[in-house]
């Protein structure tokens, strides 16, 4: 009788000190949460109805990093960094303007030195050197990549087209069932080895200047085409531009893995409550213009303010 008149004062002074404001209770808190707990599942209720502590809500950084990585600055917008966003969407818009315009510029160039080869490069002059005695005792002879779609195909379609004045060049349907590589090979070679040298009309011979004929050719360094050369410098400009868009192409592609990891920690960091002056002093990205052997080239830096 004694032990549970004991128990029972301990059970009301515990249940009073959780009840009334102005009592001291002789159990600690883990205690009175313990017994709460218990009275609560004795009287039928659900334990998990019991009170707990409300955490902050804030936007998903898996969302923030899905958008950004879709469109840079779209997953900081979401995330409540407005100013962030729009300097990674601004960076996206002048990359893809550099890109366009410059794989724009080395398309419209390729098109241009492809019909210059188309008609004043002639394929049946370099085969009757490659065919001549001259060339047999020749170790820099070279066969024509895609011969056979050359032969068939190109030839008569040049033939025709020469026939028909036309500005604008072949293109790839002449050359039949070859691969864009090769064709782009067959443009490629024909300016930038001597060999070609002798299918272009307005070759000539060094010591006279007179015009030579293609079997004439026993040495390369004894004949000229001011043509050719003309047509190895157009290919490189269109060669330069098109390397300028493949990298913006890279610099587009870094623009969304970083914009993507920025707007995941912005989620995070605002969810943590992080205002935007906490958001300002962190790692910042620009692109700028770098000065590059003759132009400018597109350069993102990241760099962290010390003020």
């Amino acid at each position: 009788m004694t032990r549970t008149g004991i128990a029972l004062v301990v059970a009301v002074l515990a249940t009073s000190g959780v009840q009334a404001a102005g009592l001291p209770s002789i159990l600690s808190e883990e205690g009175q949460a313990f017994l709460v707990g218990l009275r609560a599942v004795e009287g039928g209720a659900d334990p998990e109805l019991a009170p707990r502590t409300e955490t902050r809500k804030g936007k998903s950084s898996k969302r923030a990093f899905l958008l950004s990585a879709l469109v840079p600055g779209l997953g900081e917008w979401y995330a409540g960094s407005k100013k962030r966003g729009l300097a990674f969407l601004g960076a996206e818009a002048a990359l893809v303007g550099l890109w366009a315009a410059w794989k724009g510029k080395g398309n419209d160039l390729e098109d241009q030195f492809r019909t210059v080869a188309d008609e004043h490069w002639d394929p049946l002059n370099y085969l009757a050197w490659r065919g001549s005695t001259i060339s047999s005792n020749s170790s820099i002879t070279h066969a024509l990549p895609c011969s056979s779609e050359v032969v068939n195909v190109y030839i008569p379609a040049r033939s025709e087209w020469m026939q028909q004045q036309q500005t604008s060049g072949l293109g790839s349907v002449a050359f039949g069932g070859c691969e864009p590589s090769q064709i782009q090979q067959y443009y490629e070679l024909i300016g930038k080895y001597n060999q070609f040298a002798t299918g272009w009309t307005d070759l000539v011979r060094l010591s006279t200047g007179n015009a030579a004929a293609p079997t004439e050719v026993d040495s390369v360094e004894n004949f000229h085409s001011e043509r050719r050369l003309r047509y190895e410098d157009q290919r490189d400009e269109s060669n330069r531009f098109l390397k300028r868009a493949s990298t913006v192409t890279g610099v587009i592609l870094i623009n969304h893995v970083i914009s993507a990891i920025d707007a995941a920690r912005v989620a995070r960091a605002r969810a943590a409550g992080a205002d935007e002056a906490a958001l300002r002093r962190r790692t910042r990205f620009a692109l700028v213009m770098q000065p590059w052997v003759r132009s400018r080239v597109p350069m993102l830096v990241a760099y962290k303010p010390l003020d």
